[in-house]
């Protein structure tokens, strides 16, 4: 903070006792210390008055968004969420570029395409045997043979 050496000090203190004097020194420090902890108290009071209308005006902002999605005003939503319309955008340019891509229907047909073979792998597993019976059946039947 402040970049005072031994020597400075020395100077300081001596120039101090020399124009205030060695009785009123005592005196003139308390009241200096003194303002210094006025100044430090001011200081941090400001700060927290700071922080807290900070904290109020994000606190009202969230509240007027949840007020806004209680009334059904989705379009307050998007501006609180997306104030500058960017992500809207971006959204809008997607859904354009899938459309006109095709890619719209590619991804439906691959919804479908899933979906159908899932149930047809589901089919299968619980049709088949387990398979150590299905192993022990073939090994019997081997047996029986000669092979």
């Amino acid at each position: 903070m402040l970049d005072i050496g031994g020597w400075e000090f020395l100077i300081v203190a001596f120039v101090l006792i020399m124009v205030v004097g060695p009785k009123e020194l005592p005196k003139m420090l308390r009241g200096f210390t003194r303002m210094i902890r006025q100044v430090r108290s001011m200081a941090a009071e400001f700060s927290r008055g700071m922080q807290d209308m900070a904290d109020e005006a994000e606190l009202g902002d969230i509240k007027n968004t949840l007020a806004d999605v209680k009334r059904g005003n989705l379009a307050g939503v998007a501006d609180a969420i997306d104030p500058g319309g960017e992500l809207k955008g971006s959204v809008e340019d997607l859904k354009k570029s899938a459309t006109e891509t095709g890619l719209k229907g590619d991804v439906g047909e691959i919804r479908d395409l899933a979906g159908a073979t899932g149930d047809g792998i589901a089919e299968t597993i619980n049709e088949a045997p387990p398979h150590d019976q299905a192993a022990k059946e073939e090994t019997s039947a081997k047996k029986k043979t000669g092979s």
